[in-house]
């Protein structure tokens, strides 16, 4: 999706720049924001395809017609089934329709029937996973009785919100509608703050994550056949890196972008690396995500209510249904199973072993453990197809202890310990944005933008594109 690129082009800062100044000209009027909010974000969609916007459009309606239905009928089981078919339906004909019927179509040959399946060429419209999920947390929160069916032009500039319709976080209704429509004139939130995180999404995304990309990641997982096992080892470590610059680096954008225009988006990252468990990680990888999937999916399906056994196969159906929104292929599927499964063993090994675990080097042990589990899940979630994750892993078992002394030996040994320390760096980093936090206003951008500067300068040429995006 290349028009996500515009996010960080000089182009994009220019129409933010101007569109920042006619915003806050009209900051006596919230409901004039709104309209421009509105049209900024419609035009972003129109800029990736007029067809996009007009699936939005009529999404829009759809929701807005089944959320005065609710209201109208609270608490109605049936009502969950219209939610439930309008998400899958559209999920359905716009990202899974070639998945689900080559799997039909490749069974049947299976059974010695040759038989073609129909299939619509459709485009996948920008937003569609990130703004599905809004309208689940929006029409469920009206079932339940926990609000009133929202204003037309404010259910429309909830779903299309264009700081986080590219790749979230995903939002809650029950969180973003008072935003749209507050008690009190509008604000910018935080400026250095916000400032502080666009600085910091320039870092991780121009610098860091195009680095990693170009020289650890995207050569090796391209051909791996042709790299040692070292060099294989050494981009799975490397695409663990990118892929949380990335997108963090993303949130980070988005967060600081909203702040400017007063509105708070949810918390996405808090230092996922730093988890001694994979229960830990979601809590704090795509914390919005996670969150979701855990209210909406993993709780209705029973959560742990019904005994040890029902527990965990309800949280292997969320991972499941995780992995599948990420991407339509048996690699998305092995990565949620993944994922499941370990939480899953996790659970059981706090039956047996102490908790917490408090011997010398515990804490140190288990983030490492934590970390190289997520990573070779990552194989699944990076691969193209089932085989290329196969040819990484086996390539990895080929490794030797004369080419763990060798360079590439060396950086493996650096992102180890990396990891090891990574709890110290982070407080380190934290500590320095603060006291940049507490530089006077007037003299905080002069640093910031020779800083930023800086980055760009010593970055490669282009601009990165958004890993979730794509999902």
């Amino acid at each position: 999706m290349d028009y996500v690129v515009s996010f960080l082009s000089i182009e994009f800062g220019l129409c933010f720049t101007l569109f920042f100044a006619v915003y806050w000209s009209l900051c006596w009027s919230v409901r004039l924001q709104n309209v421009l909010l509105l049209a900024g974000s419609y035009a972003l969609v129109a800029s990736f395809s007029l067809d996009s916007l007009y699936i939005l459009l009529g999404y829009t309606l759809l929701v807005y017609l089944l959320g005065l239905f609710s209201a109208r009928h609270p608490g109605r089981r049936f009502t969950y089934l219209m939610v439930l078919l309008l998400v899958l339906g559209c999920f359905y004909v716009f990202k899974y329709q070639e998945f689900f019927v080559g799997g039909v179509q490749a069974a049947l040959a299976d059974l010695g029937l040759d038989v073609s399946l129909p299939v619509l060429e459709v485009l996948l419209p920008i937003g569609l996973s990130f703004y599905t999920f809004h309208s689940v947390s929006y029409l469920v929160s009206i079932n339940r009785g926990e609000m009133a069916p929202a204003a037309p032009l404010d259910l429309a500039l909830y779903l299309a919100f264009f700081p986080s319709l590219v790749a979230g976080p995903v939002n809650r209704a029950a969180h973003m509608l008072p935003q749209i429509r507050p008690a009190q004139i509008r604000q910018v939130l935080e400026p250095q703050r916000a400032l502080g995180l666009i600085a910091l999404a320039v870092v991780k995304l121009f610098f860091f994550s195009a680095w990693l990309g170009s020289e650890w990641v995207d050569p090796v997982f391209e051909t791996p056949s042709g790299f040692s096992a070292e060099q294989l080892l050494l981009s799975v470590y490397g695409y663990s890196l990118l892929i949380y610059l990335n997108f963090s680096g993303y949130t980070n954008l988005v967060t600081g972008v909203a702040l400017l225009l007063g509105f708070r988006l949810p918390a996405n990252f808090n230092a996922p690396y730093a988890a001694r468990n994979l229960k830990e990680f979601w809590g704090r990888w795509h914390i919005s995500l996670s969150t979701f999937i855990r209210d909406y999916v993993y709780i209705p399906l029973g959560g742990n209510r019904q005994g040890v056994w029902r527990g965990n196969l309800n949280m292997l159906l969320a991972m499941l249904v995780s992995g599948l929104w990420h991407g339509a292929s048996l690699n998305f599927i092995i990565w949620g199973a993944l994922h499941g499964v370990g939480l899953a063993l996790y659970k059981a090994s706090t039956y047996v072993l102490p908790q917490p675990m408090r011997w010398p080097g515990a804490d140190v042990l288990a983030r490492l453990l934590t970390f190289h589990y997520v990573a070779f899940a990552w194989i699944f979630f990076r691969c193209a197809s089932l085989d290329d994750a196969l040819d990484m892993l086996g390539g990895i078992a080929g490794l030797s202890l004369g080419g763990l002394l060798s360079t590439t030996g060396l950086l493996l040994l650096g992102c180890v310990l990396y990891i090891a320390v990574y709890p110290q760096v982070l407080a380190l980093l934290r500590q320095g944005f603060a006291a940049s936090s507490r530089l006077p206003w007037q003299l905080y951008p002069i640093p910031l933008g020779l800083f930023v500067s800086l980055v760009i300068f010593a970055s490669q040429s282009g601009v990165p594109g958004f890993i979730y995006a794509s999902f």
